[in-house]
């Protein structure tokens, strides 16, 4: 693996003396020799530098399904790269040992963009996610990598948390994101997240609207984003503003971090929230992180045939013909 490379950040701008990050709607006021909120743009006396550029903290080949992207390429395997840091402070961080990393902590190995396109095709897969820490923080890193990737499909498992012209760029070069909506509620955002709701949601239209596959992951956190008006709240919005072929996965969490109080989530909260889904219009509706057999098939909803069965990470999609069902030939909302 190469030295460190030092990139100059691409969103922002300097006004006396400070430079004001445009990444993210954080809007970081970094002074020289400081960070943003994310810890990865640092300052230099006269430019930003993203300074996590090419720093990989963890590789890994996955399935697609990890992701979780159940309605695309189902049963592929993907590789997987994520760095340190995050814009992001959620007290209930399940990736803690990576989100809070500052300067790397010398974890990190540096691979430029064409090393890890090489090692992908090495490996013959034909997909790239950017995940386990927040993928917006590696803007530059990834606009680079896709300059490269030909033959590459890349993937986002993001927060969403991402400024309107950095949000484009991202939208005309991946092909799928899995989006984390941490709950549903401005209130909830800053007390538990230091962030807003309002761009997430932002990235979600977008991300349709410029054709990327997009699905959706909600945390399920007991007594904390589990009420009623938050849950009806998501649910009906990704009926009425999404689409209800939008797939959306309800995860179970886990006391984790900083938020150790409470209780995790059980299989009766993820079967809550799958019911009040369904009575919202969804079709495609996930249970994740326990094991428990309800909600992990794929069924079409014209005639009721599985065309996608999975077992943990194991899939079978002999239902399928293309990206429709095999059995009537309906859509069921998958890129194959």
């Amino acid at each position: 693996m190469s030295g460190i490379i030092f990139k100059r950040a691409r969103h922002y701008r300097t006004v006396d003396g400070r430079h004001i990050c445009g990444l993210c709607p954080h809007g970081c006021r970094i002074a020289p020799g400081s960070r943003g909120i994310c810890g990865t743009r640092l300052g230099a006396e006269k430019v930003l530098l993203a300074d996590n550029y090419a720093k990989v903290v963890a590789m890994n080949i996955d399935p697609m399904e990890k992701k979780p992207l159940y309605h695309f390429r189902p049963g592929e395997l993907v590789m997987s790269v994520g760095g340190y840091g995050c814009n992001m402070d959620c007290l209930h961080c399940q990736n803690h040992s990576l989100s809070t990393v500052r300067d790397g902590d010398g974890r990190h190995r540096t691979v430029p963009p064409h090393e890890l396109v090489a090692i992908c095709r090495s490996e013959g897969v034909r997909n790239l996610a950017f995940t386990y820490n927040e993928p917006t923080i590696w803007h530059e890193y990834m606009m680079d990598i896709h300059m490269v990737a030909e033959g590459l499909d890349l993937i986002y498992v993001s927060n969403g948390y991402i400024s309107p012209e950095p949000r484009k760029e991202v939208l005309e070069r991946i092909a799928a994101m899995n989006l984390d909506v941490k709950g549903f509620s401005e209130e909830f955002y800053h007390k538990v997240t230091g962030s807003q709701l309002a761009p997430v949601l932002e990235t979600a239209e977008d991300c349709l609207s410029a054709g990327v596959h997009l699905e959706l992951t909600y945390l399920l956190i007991p007594d904390l984003n589990d009420d009623e008006t938050q849950l009806n709240g998501f649910c009906q919005w990704v009926s009425d503003v999404l689409g209800a072929d939008v797939p959306v996965h309800f995860s179970a969490y886990h006391r984790d971090h900083r938020l150790c109080e409470g209780r995790d989530t059980s299989a009766a909260d993820l079967l809550r929230a799958k019911k009040m889904a369904a009575e919202a219009g969804l079709r495609y509706v996930y249970l994740g992180n326990l094991p428990i057999s309800e909600g992990q098939d794929t069924v079409c909803q014209s005639c009721g045939a599985v065309v996608v069965t999975r077992t943990g990470y194991k899939t079978d999609s002999k239902g399928l013909d293309g990206d429709s069902c095999a059995a009537c030939g309906d859509s069921v909302n998958m890129r194959v």
